[in-house]
């Protein structure tokens, strides 16, 4: 059966990180969904190129209300932003195929040759002050995610000195989320053997929506080992400085659950007892919180006048689509089905394709 994404376009550039990582893998012969780390770096692709991005959904929904026979269920996965992509089998075949075909397009793009040679200098001479702060120069200069990586990876162990550090630092959050990618993908298996405390201040300082549970994650993957211990209490300290509403609630959660070592309880407990987290006392969360909440609400809204106009109830779902632009203006989905409500497309039919998706 024919893919209804085939040959979909996911415009992921030549510089990407996962681009640059499926090279490794292919070179080694690993490109396979049997191998574990290619099957991670395709979970994680999806999500950072997928699942992250409310205009990508609504990009490939378009697409699949356009076919004559929609796959219904997939369809559901994909208008539903809380749903996860990796696992639905349309969406991970048609995203392995195409970064396979984008491999091969950016195969004679020649990379940036000054982010080249600022990386090499960087790298092979750390120690270098003026060789360092010049090549720092350069890939501050140039925002590519390419600069961007080579920056977040030398402030990710202490090969700098501290001033140099501070502003290979200063210049990665001036780029981000461009590092954003590779700093995910690289602390997801947990094989740093020091823990690259300037990523996680970056996700703090940057006020990345995740990085309370990235920080709590952290601990609980190392806190059994007494070598990190003293890294585990300088970090906890930043949940400190996270402006997360829900800070406060995450590290009670992590203390309460029966599955929590006890090693961990004691650093968090610690941390508890040293320090108050903070108390936000603006109406509502702060941002990026409030603009979340906002999206997940509206997505709700959302799928409520879908699921009219997939029933037939084309004037009902016209109706909501309406309140709802009253509310996001910009609403991607809502600007897609209102353009069917004013046409003539039909719902999609009502029985669900062999696409068992996430159960």
């Amino acid at each position: 059966m024919k893919n209804p994404l085939e040959n979909f376009d996911y415009r992921i550039p030549c510089d990407d990180f996962f681009l640059y990582e499926l090279g490794r893998l292919v070179e080694e012969d690993r490109a396979s969904l049997d191998d574990e780390e290619f099957r991670r770096l395709i979970d994680a692709g999806i999500h950072e190129h997928v699942e992250r991005r409310l205009e990508m959904r609504t990009e490939i929904a378009a697409h699949l209300r356009k076919l004559r026979s929609a796959p219904v269920r997939v369809l559901r996965f994909v208008e539903d932003i809380e749903a996860p992509l990796h696992d639905v089998p349309t969406i991970i075949q048609s995203y392995v195929a195409y970064l396979i075909r984008r491999l091969e397009q950016c195969v004679d793009e020649k990379p940036d040759e000054k982010v080249q040679a600022a990386a090499d200098l960087l790298l092979e001479s750390p120690e270098d002050r003026s060789a360092a702060e010049a090549a720092m120069e350069t890939l501050g200069s140039i925002r590519s995610a390419a600069s961007a990586r080579v920056l977040a990876y030398v402030i990710s162990e202490p090969v700098l000195e501290e001033d140099l550090e501070m502003k290979a630092y200063t210049l990665v959050r001036a780029m981000w989320p461009l590092a954003r990618p590779y700093i995910f993908y690289s602390l997801k298996p947990h094989a740093h053997e020091d823990i690259p405390f300037r990523w996680f201040q970056l996700l703090i300082d940057c006020g990345e929506a995740s990085a309370v549970d990235r920080i709590l994650e952290e601990v609980l993957a190392h806190a059994n080992h007494p070598d990190y211990r003293e890294d585990l209490l300088v970090l906890i300290e930043l949940l400190g400085q996270a402006r997360d509403p829900e800070t406060e609630r995450k590290i009670l959660q992590v203390l309460n659950s029966d599955e929590t070592p006890h090693t961990v309880r004691e650093i968090l407990d610690g941390f508890l007892k040293r320090s108050k987290t903070p108390k936000h006392k603006e109406t509502g969360s702060p941002e990026p919180w409030a603009s979340l909440e906002r999206l997940y609400a509206a997505n709700k809204k959302y799928l409520e006048a879908a699921k009219l106009f997939d029933t037939g109830q084309k004037a009902a779902a016209n109706r909501k689509l309406d309140e709802l632009l009253r509310e996001q203006p910009d609403y991607p989905f809502v600007l897609m089905l209102k353009q069917y409500c004013r046409g003539g497309l039909r719902p999609p039919p009502t029985s669900k394709p062999r696409d068992r998706g996430r159960s």
